[in-house]
């Protein structure tokens, strides 16, 4: 499970660095300030936390159920933010959400960077505590718009850095549902199957495939009209 957790952060944390590529510099620096002010606002509540206690709490089904609503928002909130990018909206009201969405952070990077916070005070027990929270948040305004720089550099394409921000949330979602379930299931199996719901579904699957396949077609032949 800590794994899955562990693994869920480093995506989260590469999600938030592909973002701020899309950002002027001084965007960069206002994200990476927030970030770092929020970090050592928690120095107090990092101070008092403990390994079990954080064991525990990656254990609790109740808090890990609020974390996968946090993580959905989010992962919903990146992918939103990757299709307003790519159809590139005309109406004002477009272009404020897409700013909208370009302006979030992310929900999970500041419990990302709360959990950083607290390994490092683990990691260093004989230092205080409060500098080791100063030295983070100076860390992270140096740090992440350097590598939000380097990712750039690397990969200069904004297509690519997009693909690269919605299949990360994609694997994030999937992640989120196997740190919810852990080995759990929200109801229990039947033996019998409900005939009306399966054609139900299937009903929706199918109606929702021709739509799908005829909005296609309709927007391929406006394609080819206007070419």
């Amino acid at each position: 499970m800590e794994t899955v957790v562990i693994l869920i952060m480093f995506m989260v944390g590469l999600s938030f660095v592909l973002k701020l590529t899309f950002m002027r510099p001084w965007q960069m620096i206002a994200e990476a300030v927030s970030l770092a002010f929020a970090t050592i606002s928690t120095t107090d509540i990092a101070i008092s936390q403990s390994k079990i206690q954080i064991s525990e709490w990656l254990q609790t089904p109740d808090l890990m159920l609020y974390l996968a609503v946090i993580l959905t928002i989010d992962v919903t909130l990146q992918i939103a933010f990757c299709l307003f990018m790519i159809n590139k909206p005309d109406k004002l009201k477009g272009r404020i959400i897409k700013s909208l969405l370009l302006y979030i952070p992310g929900l999970l990077i500041f419990p990302v960077a709360f959990y950083l916070l607290v390994q490092i005070i683990f990691s260093n027990a004989g230092m205080d505590f409060d500098n080791l929270g100063y030295c983070l948040g100076i860390a992270i305004v140096i740090m992440i718009p350097l590598l939000a720089y380097g990712v750039r550099y690397l990969l200069p394409e904004k297509s690519e850095r997009l693909e690269l921000i919605f299949y990360i949330n994609c694997i994030i979602g999937l992640l989120g549902i196997i740190a919810t379930v852990n080995g759990r299931t929200a109801t229990a199996g039947v033996n019998e199957v409900n005939i009306n719901s399966l054609l139900a579904i299937i009903g929706i699957a199918v109606t929702g495939s021709i739509l799908g396949y005829l909005l296609f077609r309709k927007n391929q032949n406006k394609h080819y009209k206007q070419s």
